[in-house]
């Protein structure tokens, strides 16, 4: 699977098919901090819910995130955590 685009910005979607609370990451690859580490996001289908789930964090790409999954494959509130992050950023 490529790399996709959000608002002008390189990323890559995981999903771990829910086995823990932030089932959804995504990468955000022109975030990267050091060599092999991006900021991103890790999330619940709600992020935005009050128990839902969505925290920003460091990692690196891998197996261990979950399956590699299309940005439009995302629950639309997760979609909308990232555009918004990627608009934050321009």
């Amino acid at each position: 699977m490529k790399t996709e685009i959000v608002n002008g910005k390189r990323v890559k979607c995981y999903d771990n098919g829910g086995k823990c609370c932030d089932r959804y990451t995504v990468a955000y690859l022109d975030w990267e901090m050091d060599r092999g580490l991006y900021q991103g996001v890790g999330m619940s289908g709600s992020p935005f819910h009050p128990q839902g789930f969505g925290q920003h964090c460091m990692m690196k790409l891998g197996r261990h995130l979950g399956k590699r999954i299309a940005f439009k494959d995302l629950p639309a509130d997760c979609q909308k955590l990232v555009e918004q992050d990627q608009e934050d950023t321009k």
